[in-house]
């Protein structure tokens, strides 16, 4: 396939941003859990200090899990391995520690100064040891970048201000709160990688661009405004109408190995500022709720990473007692949040992410029965990657292990349009998950 323009997607409504507060400086202590991708090295009922290691490091060079919150280990939770009632400890997939902090309100940043020197390995070593924020922050990961970036300097780095879901305004609500130090910390970054075309990619809004227009050029920084246009935010995307020369990003690549490319979003760039000019670092982060009533706009809090969904709002405890589904991000890809068991039969009640800022509320829907496909063409109108979704689900169910399948399912970005516009109500999207999923 080759796709050098964007093509499809989807104009829905876009919702009004939010203006923001500064991150308050802590916030009401609430139980923590944090996942551990590997074996912890701290046992129930240890006192941590904020910060601390608490799971092995495997390999070395990776981010470390830390504990955010000073406490006691309340419990060590194997997941995933052996299953709900089998397998031992050292064949679970990852950990769940919990943590009870030790004090009524807990701090929401490291007294931690930021690197000194412009090198990207000693800022590599440094953020190792700041939990695993930077693994996944804003999809693509500002930690793996700067590792590919050690070895091969991008030409270019675009900070990411389109929002991943139009309908609730994520970034675009971090661009109108804190211009200037989004655009200090892209040129910080952009500075450290050597990066020769640096982008403050925005929505081509009027409540957007006249925040965002001045503090682009007081730092002399490109802006580019854009229709947000769905799912004109993803990063393969992003790549393929923003940068010149044909470049083309595989689902899941590192863009900066792969295309020579840094994306990183709003709320990266912001934090990053902060370190420099406050000389304390985050740990909390801007979480959004989407409502289900049309009335209901998006609302905002801080939240640390590991607290309890339900802790966030009333309402959101209302809405899982009431059996609605909670969406993680983007709801079109329909990333459905579920409390997990334990190897022990624990429950282990959804969290705040550390990587996403989106939270949607879904109310519940009467299943529809698929009919046949009537070659209508609408998932080929709207795919933005200019796939054949109705080709694709018929090899999926005829031969789901076709090589031209899986060749082409590394374009599809997950955007969720084809199944949204189905009028045969097929579960096109859902089946290619099934299809690609380890």
């Amino acid at each position: 396939m080759a796709m050098n323009r964007a093509i499809g997607g989807m104009q829905f409504t876009p919702g009004r941003p939010i203006r923001l507060p500064s991150p308050p400086d802590t916030l009401q202590a609430q139980p923590i859990q944090v996942v551990c991708p590997n074996q912890p090295v701290i046992a129930v009922g240890q006192t941590v200090s904020r910060g601390q290691l608490i799971a092995n490091r495997e390999p070395s060079d990776t981010a470390a899990c830390t504990s955010p919150v000073a406490g006691v280990v309340r419990e060590v939770i194997p997941v995933g391995g052996g299953g709900e009632s089998g397998g031992s400890q050292s064949e679970a997939q990852q950990w769940v520690v919990r943590i009870e902090p030790d004090q009524e309100n807990v701090p929401t940043a490291m007294d931690l100064d930021p690197p000194r020197e412009r090198r990207i390995d000693h800022w590599l070593d440094v953020m190792r040891g700041m939990g695993r924020w930077a693994v996944r922050d804003g999809g693509v990961g500002l930690e793996p970048q700067l590792r590919a970036a050690h070895e091969h300097k991008p030409d270019t780095l675009i900070c990411v201000g389109l929002d991943s879901y139009p309908p609730f305004p994520v970034r675009s609500s971090l661009v109108v709160s804190f211009p200037d130090d989004m655009v200090f910390g892209t040129m910080i970054l952009a500075d450290l990688v050597e990066a020769q075309r640096v982008i403050i990619l925005a929505s081509r809004s009027s409540t957007v661009v006249p925040r965002i227009r001045q503090s682009c050029r007081n730092f002399q920084v490109r802006l580019v405004t854009w229709d947000n246009v769905y799912p004109c935010a993803d990063p393969t995307l992003v790549v393929s109408a923003h940068t010149p020369g044909g470049r083309r990003l595989r689902v899941g690549a590192n863009p900066v190995r792969d295309v020579g490319v840094m994306l990183i979003n709003p709320w990266t760039a912001i934090r990053i500022a902060r370190w420099f000019t406050l000389r304390r670092f985050d740990i909390v982060r801007p979480m959004m709720i989407g409502w289900p009533g049309p009335d209901d706009p998006m609302t905002a809090c801080y939240a640390i990473p590991g607290q309890p969904l339900s802790s966030l709002d009333a309402r959101l405890g209302d809405a899982m007692n009431a059996g609605d589904r909670i969406v993680l991000g983007n709801p079109m890809a329909d990333r459905t949040l579920t409390a997990q068991t334990g190897q022990g039969g624990q429950q282990i009640e959804p969290v705040v992410s550390d990587h996403e800022m989106l939270i949607t509320i879904m109310r519940r829907v009467t299943p529809v029965v698929p009919e046949p496909c009537i070659s209508c063409g609408w998932c080929v109108d709207t795919c933005p990657t200019g796939l054949r979704p109705n080709r694709l689900y018929e090899l999926c169910q005829e031969d789901p292990e076709n090589r031209y399948l899986h060749q082409q399912l590394q374009w599809c970005i997950d955007c969720g349009l084809c199944s949204h516009t189905c009028p045969s109500s097929l579960p096109l999207a859902q089946t290619f998950r099934q299809t690609v999923a380890p």
